[in-house]
């Protein structure tokens, strides 16, 4: 028979799996990016959201099982619903995460189709312009979507990784070579095909490139 002792040892333990696996999952993202300062975020909002979940779990979990002991079947249909919306919840968000993974994972390889990299322009993955940066940097990068890269506000980052890019039209290079700031210039000295621009500032190289729309 179902009593309070009984109750609050399933219940906890329920609420523990859930909340414990949801925090894993979130602690685990910075991981994906080492050199993000928001790693530390990550690591305090995945406590948080953790043990909110292990609470709501826990909590709706107990009072169903007393409900359910007592016969008391209304009620414990309404906390066995609310205990698998908190679960839900937590079921989506680890979808998410997963997807993000793949999002940045997928941003980086080279060897990602072309057509893939195009749909992850811009896409929220709670590391800032991470997703942008690496489209940037990613020699698969069709010439189209570092256009659409360029010249984003406040993206100084995805910019110095177009300049590093030796794929990057020559006409965004050579305005990158325009820039004053002193990042973007030491970004581009590591371009192979820096000093080549550099000697012919009238033309461009890249013709092909710097014509596509």
């Amino acid at each position: 028979r179902m009593n309070k002792k009984k109750a609050l040892a399933i219940s906890t333990g329920l609420g523990i799996c859930v909340g414990l696996f949801r925090f894993i999952v979130e602690s685990r993202m910075p991981a994906l990016v080492p050199y993000d300062a928001q790693g530390g975020i990550w690591i305090v909002y995945g406590i948080i959201t953790g043990g909110l979940t292990f609470a709501f779990v826990g909590f709706f979990s107990y009072y169903g099982l007393l409900a359910f002991a007592e016969n008391r079947k209304g009620k414990a249909v309404v906390f066995g619903i609310l205990v698998i919306a908190a679960i839900g919840w937590t079921s989506n968000r680890i979808i998410e995460l997963e997807r993000i993974g793949v999002a940045l994972a997928d941003a980086k390889n080279p060897d990602t189709d072309p057509a893939r990299l195009k749909e992850l322009i811009g896409y929220e993955t709670g590391f800032g312009y991470e997703i942008d940066n690496r489209l940037a940097s990613n020699p698969n990068s069709p010439v189209e979507l570092l256009r659409k890269l360029h010249g984003k506000p406040y993206q100084q980052g995805t910019e110095m990784c177009l300049a590093r890019n030796p794929n990057t039209p020559d006409d965004i290079l050579m305005e990158l070579m325009k820039s004053e700031d002193k990042w973007i210039q030491e970004s581009l000295q590591s371009n192979p095909r820096y000093t080549e621009l550099k000697a012919h500032p009238d033309g461009a190289i890249n013709s092909e490139a710097a014509a596509s729309p």
